[in-house]
């Protein structure tokens, strides 16, 4: 990862909120086998009112990160990806196994940008606390990674607001400034509702 450089990679996961290590855990989800959005690991996921996996939006709940997929394609070929590359040509009748981060208690490094991927005006240590939401921008399809961010002109108190900022990423390299990491939980979370920011 690279620290003050213009490189999101998504929400990337680093431990429990009590201090414990993040041991792989996720859940399946299914995504309909024709749903065309690309969707990258790292990126927020959302459950739609089909009851199917989709792409997460800012200021909306998510249900967790996005962190890999499982599918047959037309050909009866088993694929494990890092990424669903968007109605890629399923077998028919079979089905589309998203793995989804779902705990709301995982905690994620996730790099600042602002609503237009530019530096902007950096996050400060005062903003922990707060709430901010994320900048979707489409991910690599070379990597299968996420190029989303945090957008730091968001950053508030309101509780629909996508996450919560705990503290500044202490991985050495890192610092207060353009492109800085900070460690975040999703905040407003399907499995439990948004929280006024402090």
């Amino acid at each position: 990862m690279a620290y003050g450089t213009n490189a999101p990679q998504g929400f990337v996961p680093v431990k429990k909120l009590d201090g414990s290590a993040w041991t792989g855990a996720t859940n399946p989800y299914q995504i309909v086998t024709t749903y065309a959005t690309a969707i990258f690991r790292g990126d927020p996921v959302t459950i739609g009112t089909s009851g199917y996996l989709e792409v997460g939006t800012a200021g909306n709940a998510c249900v967790g990160v996005f962190w890999g997929v499982k599918y047959t394609d037309s050909t009866g070929v088993v694929k494990f990806m890092n990424y669903w590359p968007g109605n890629p040509g399923v077998l028919t009748g079979s089905t589309v196994e998203a793995l989804v981060i779902d705990d709301p208690d995982t905690v994620f490094t996730v790099q600042e940008t602002n609503g237009s991927g530019a530096a902007g005006t950096p996050l400060a240590l005062a903003d922990r606390g707060l709430n901010i939401n994320f900048l979707y921008t489409a991910g690599s399809t070379s990597t299968g990674t996420s190029a989303l961010s945090i957008n730091n002109a968001t950053e508030a108190d309101t509780s629909t607001l996508n996450c919560k900022i705990l503290q500044l990423d202490p991985t050495p390299g890192n610092a207060v400034g353009a492109f800085a990491n900070w460690l975040v939980t999703i905040n407003n979370h399907l499995y439990r509702g948004g929280v006024t920011g402090v």
